[in-house]
């Protein structure tokens, strides 16, 4: 605990989020890094739009009666949370004469209204009224998408073929725990694809050559369903002590990855990547510390921790946005489990042929 104290005396300050339904905006920070590297050339296999939960956006940044307007799997979505508190999500545009809903679209109790002709729909997707008109168009339906508010985030599924969902996100125990602290948030905007992300976390020599590790860290890889976890330990001698650093990986689905630090200052990173389109994810973090810290300490501790989860994201970001995707890649007995990540991110690809687009 002296070392954490040592190391965060003089980071900058933490800015500490207020909680659900203020609709306070977590700003996404965008990449500075140089970009090399055409979307096109960059050689995935894979689908830009996995199937699964997807987050949308931080569940605290929707207040009852608000309307957002966000573009995730190549399409432009509508996120409004009705006066009863419950979040749906709906296409952006429409189906009368094509008006965006989140460009000035409004709450009416639980429904959201057109700004452009006053039509109102529910959060299922039926229109509850036409001003004005005798009778409801059959055919005046706005799609709708599932939802999962849960951990702090709103989420939705997609399936390429429309199937519905085949598994569950769990809830985090922590998350809301009193004995956790409160949460804080961050968003990047980056130039690369879900998987990506995710792999990063099985490749366990670029902790070494990128990130400053003493050695490779041991990785304990399994992966079941929908679900792989890892454990990583990796011996670190700091401030003249030997240390044993240790992470708990758990990643489920293609949209949501939580990292528990184990260890006298206990934390928790969850991580969920967001498609925006073909070249681009918005990925959302949420970080939490273990009240068993002393309250005099916490607060320093949790800066320490959002600093060096940052401080080691921002490394990654530049290979990210650089790097190309090799499908059959030369690897070594160091590698770590990336074949085994690989095999089990392949269950949600969606059909190339099934490309998400505005309609």
């Amino acid at each position: 605990m002296d070392d954490l104290l040592q190391i965060a005396r003089g980071l900058p300050g933490l800015r500490r989020i207020p909680g659900f339904g203020s609709g306070t905006e977590v700003p996404i920070r965008e990449s500075s890094s140089p970009q090399r590297t055409v979307g096109e050339a960059k050689g995935y296999d894979l689908s830009p739009y996995p199937n699964g939960w997807i987050v949308v956006g931080f569940g605290h940044e929707l207040a009852p009666g608000q309307v957002k307007a966000v573009r995730c799997l190549g399409r432009e979505l509508v996120l409004f949370r009705g006066n009863d508190g419950i979040a749906h999500v709906t296409d952006a545009y429409c189906p009368h004469l094509g008006a965006h809903l989140g460009v000035g679209g409004t709450v009416v109790e639980n429904d959201l209204r057109c700004p452009f002709h006053g039509w109102q729909f529910n959060g299922e997707g039926v229109c509850t009224k036409v001003p004005h008109a005798r009778k409801i168009p059959p055919k005046a339906q706005l799609r709708t998408w599932r939802v999962r508010e849960i951990n702090g985030g709103i989420f939705i599924w997609h399936h390429a073929e429309d199937r519905p969902p085949d598994y569950e996100l769990p809830q985090i125990s922590e998350y809301g725990s009193p004995e956790w602290s409160a949460p804080s948030y961050r968003a990047y905007r980056i130039r690369t694809r879900w998987h990506e992300l995710v792999e990063n976390s099985v490749d366990r020599t670029h902790f070494y050559a990128l990130h400053g590790y003493p050695e490779p860290p041991a990785l304990e890889f399994e992966a079941v369903g929908p679900r792989f976890s890892m454990r990583s330990r990796v011996r670190w001698k700091r401030f003249g002590r030997d240390t044993e650093v240790v992470l708990n990986i758990d990643s489920i689905g293609p949209g949501m990855e939580v990292v528990r630090g184990v260890g006298d200052a206990p934390f928790i990173v969850m991580g969920w990547p967001m498609p925006v389109d073909e070249n681009f994810i918005v990925h959302r973090m949420t970080f939490l510390v273990s009240k068993k810290i002393p309250l005099l300490l916490r607060n320093l501790v949790s800066r320490f921790v959002i600093f060096s989860a940052e401080r080691e994201f921002r490394r990654d970001v530049p290979i990210w946005e650089n790097k190309i995707y090799k499908p059959r890649p030369v690897l070594c007995d160091a590698d770590g489990p990336i074949g085994r990540f690989r095999s089990w991110s392949k269950q949600f690809s969606a059909s190339p042929r099934v490309a998400s687009a505005d309609s």
